[in-house]
């Protein structure tokens, strides 16, 4: 199989599909349909606004009522087709409702990705540390057999601290120890080569998109280069796959600033082995979109 066939999808490129209306499930099923079979479910008002966020939003509320060993074995039970005795009456009908997305969601692999301010203290360390809990429980609902959690830096309201930074990550990994899963961070506001260095350092992988190491003028943070010669292929969990140019970020993958044939060769001369997705700026075709976005990579390679 050829690297970009193995694509996948962020679903934030479903922003435009889901406002007007369309079920979340319905597009995780429509888009495997089609071969997306990695799909990194991404927080956002797109979302929690939605039918789908709503149950989420009832999903959290019912957390608190179970210890991390009884979530655990709910979540092996719903995706092994049954249901944990450990399920209270109260909840019972939302894990059937769960259970049904599942049946929708079983030949796809979700991951879940928030943003949340790591590259500081936190102001609230309870806090920041049930918040960090109830993304992993989340994390491990929508799939326990290769759970992953991304964290993509929000802009810390004071001075970047590496050595919290670092203390953050062990922190965020040391969590939840009972629901085994992969934690990531993304390069987003700063060099790749700077969170790669903190995510090492805290024993976490990274997430890797190269259009974010881009300024609207076309220059960049970091050269790709730098980065390229600085990462090891077992660092990385996952790839992100965006276009920009002057004028933003575009709604397919075409040419621009990235550039994806050397990302492909390298990928593929450092046997990567983890995922790759495509992150489209959102319009009202995003399948089409997808599937164009697919097209032009496979041309590449």
């Amino acid at each position: 199989m050829s690297l970009f066939e193995k694509l996948g999808i962020v679903t934030n490129i479903w922003t435009k599909r889901v406002e007007d209306g369309d079920r979340f499930e319905d597009l995780v099923r429509q888009f495997g349909d089609h071969g997306f079979k990695d799909m990194e479910v991404r927080e956002g008002d797109y979302l929690r606004n939605s039918e789908f966020g709503a149950l989420i939003g009832e999903i959290e509320a019912a957390m608190r009522r179970y210890t991390d060993e009884q979530w655990k074995a709910i979540c092996d039970a719903i995706w092994g087709g049954g249901q944990d005795p450990a399920v209270t009456t109260e909840d019972s009908s939302l894990f059937a409702r769960v259970s049904a997305f599942v049946e929708q969601a079983r030949d796809v692999t979700l991951s879940y990705a928030m943003s949340h301010a790591w590259l500081s203290s936190p102001e609230d360390l309870e806090v920041d540390t049930q918040q960090v809990i109830q993304a992993k429980k989340l994390a491990y609902l929508l799939c326990p057999a290769s759970a992953r959690l991304r964290i993509v830096g929000l802009a810390p309201t004071g001075e970047i601290d590496p050595q919290a930074a670092v203390a953050n990550v062990e922190r965020y990994r040391s969590l939840l120890p009972n629901c085994p899963m992969v934690f990531a961070v993304e390069n987003s506001g700063q060099p790749a080569t700077f969170t790669l260095d903190l995510a090492v350092q805290g024993g976490a992988l990274l997430t890797y998109d190269e259009a974010n190491t881009y300024r609207d003028d076309g220059t960049t943070l970091n050269p790709p280069e730098a980065f390229w010669s600085a990462v090891k292929m077992e660092d990385l969990t996952s790839v992100h796959f965006k276009q920009r140019t002057a004028a933003g970020v575009l709604s397919q993958v075409d040419d621009g600033f990235v550039d994806f044939a050397a990302m492909g060769r390298r990928l593929v001369a450092g046997d990567y082995r983890g995922d790759l997705l495509l992150e489209n700026a959102p319009t009202d075709q995003p399948l089409e979109d997808a599937v164009s976005s697919r097209a032009y990579l496979l041309s590449l390679l």
